[in-house]
């Protein structure tokens, strides 16, 4: 097997995969958002489409940070399907580095791509206004954040984060708990089954 390198803060974690859509649960109350395939379909259900666009962005800036690594393209087309992995790039511990400055290096490992986006909050029926400064306003209080979706290769029905919480199995208005879609970084997958109902998978941190 190959041997993953690990920074000294990195710790062994369990990530079980979610059996079904994340409703209410522990006296958390649950929040609608909305869960789409890609920016047009999200304009086909709502108006105007700029908000689509921009919660799309949203999710795809996000992307490189919170997909799951694999240390080869093979192991992530086995979670994910043929033709649908990409080269990871270098996540750098400076956060304020840009985004483009990142993509320009490589860091070895695979990632899957983007295959669909979750819009938080910011397209809720009724919660939209034409004052951009209450726009503003209210997505500071969104407690769900726009962000990348996958779908594995044995479960192509059900969209899910990247930390292998399942969301939704169409596009559309969604219920969910806060607490369990709250985007974490990128973790380095050792073994396959991203999606499988009936398994566990082990995960250690990424990066350093």
């Amino acid at each position: 097997m190959t041997t993953f390198k690990r920074s000294k803060t990195a710790r062994l974690i369990m990530m079980a995969p979610a059996a079904g859509m994340i409703l209410a649960g522990c006296g958390e109350k649950p929040v609608e958002v909305q869960v789409f395939n890609t920016p047009d379909e999200c304009a086909a259900y709502y108006n105007p489409p700029a908000e689509c666009k921009a919660a799309f962005e949203q999710a795809k800036a996000l992307h490189p940070q919170v997909a799951p690594r694999y240390s080869s393209k093979t192991e992530c087309e086995a979670d994910f399907g043929s033709g649908q992995c990409e080269t990871a790039p270098v996540l750098a511990a400076n956060t304020s580095e840009q985004p483009q400055q990142q993509s320009q290096q490589s860091s070895g490992f695979f990632m899957p791509m983007m295959m669909g986006f979750m819009a938080g909050q910011m397209l809720n029926r009724g919660g939209m206004t034409a004052n951009p400064a209450q726009q503003t306003a209210s997505a500071s209080r969104n407690p769900v954040p726009s962000q990348p979706l996958y779908k594995s290769r044995d479960d192509r029905t059900t969209f899910r984060t990247a930390t292998n919480t399942a969301v939704a199995t169409q596009p559309g208005p969604a219920s969910i708990r806060p607490s369990a879609v709250q985007p974490k970084p990128a973790m380095l997958a050792r073994r396959g089954g991203f999606g499988a109902q009936a398994a566990s998978r082990n995960t250690s941190s990424y990066g350093g």
